[in-house]
């Protein structure tokens, strides 16, 4: 007797095996098999056939077509290369304060920067992440960029084109958390008040319910980054207190918060 083991599993399966193949390659075995599989066909005719005509006008069959299903071509996305990884570029013109001249750039978008790069000499005149890009304006081709605390970065499209300037917006609400600026004129009430409270970071703490500022659309949260034409980056807490309070127009620009109410920054 061999002990039970896993090699002696192995050595009985193995003769098993080539004893099936050698029985399917005997001239003997295979003409016995041939002889039963006929005795069982014809038992099968004999006790199953009939003579019997099937009336078929009225039947109906249904075939399972063996042909797949053609597949529905997709509709391409509109303007899918606005969700590209890689850069985007427009052309677009920025004022150099230095030189006081306009300076023909390209303006690439990628998914994690934002580069303005001068065509002629070929020299990165800005660039910032797109997580520190915080919101931005756009009127007739001409687009503010803020970043960071509120620093901006101003250029224009060619000719103030404006498919360009779609695309940008476009581009900026795909690979930033950014939003659109808001140009807001602010009334006095009867006592000369404004009707809300900044921080030194020239965020809005809370506003006066339904008042002037309210009913502008001022919520708590927003960020002033603009205030009389004036960066509010420059300016201290009190300088943008002081300019609030004694300027005879109040306007300023004025960036959404995020959908939790938290302050873009």
């Amino acid at each position: 007797m061999l002990p039970a083991s896993s090699a002696f599993r192995d050595f009985l399966l193995t003769k098993i095996i080539n004893a099936t193949h050698a029985t399917c390659k005997s001239e003997s075995f295979v003409t016995m098999a041939t002889c039963a599989r006929q005795e069982q066909l014809k038992r099968l005719v004999e006790t199953f056939v009939t003579l019997t005509p099937l009336d078929c006008s009225n039947v109906r069959f249904s075939f399972i077509s063996l042909v797949g299903k053609k597949k529905e071509r997709l509709a391409p996305q509109p303007q899918a290369y606005l969700h590209s990884a890689g850069a985007l570029t427009w052309s677009v013109t920025v004022q150099d304060p230095s030189r006081s001249a306009a300076v023909a750039c390209q303006l690439a978008i990628s998914s994690s920067l934002v580069v303005l790069i001068e065509e002629v000499g070929r020299k990165v005149v800005f660039n910032c992440f797109c997580r520190d890009v915080i919101g931005w304006s756009a009127a007739h081709g001409s687009f503010k960029l803020f970043y960071q605390r509120g620093l901006c970065v101003a250029f224009s499209t060619r000719d103030g084109r404006w498919e360009d300037s779609q695309e940008i917006t476009q581009r900026l609400q795909l690979v930033t958390q950014g939003g659109t600026a808001a140009n807001m004129t602010l009334r006095r009430n009867r006592l000369g008040q404004l009707g809300f409270h900044i921080n030194s970071e020239g965020v809005v703490a809370d506003v006066e319910a339904h008042g002037f500022a309210w009913q502008a659309g001022l919520r708590p949260g927003c960020r002033l980054v603009e205030i009389c034409l004036v960066a509010v980056v420059t300016l201290s807490h009190e300088q943008m207190i002081e300019l609030l309070r004694t300027s005879r127009n109040v306007t300023a620009v004025v960036l959404p918060p995020h959908g939790d109410g938290t302050p873009r920054r």
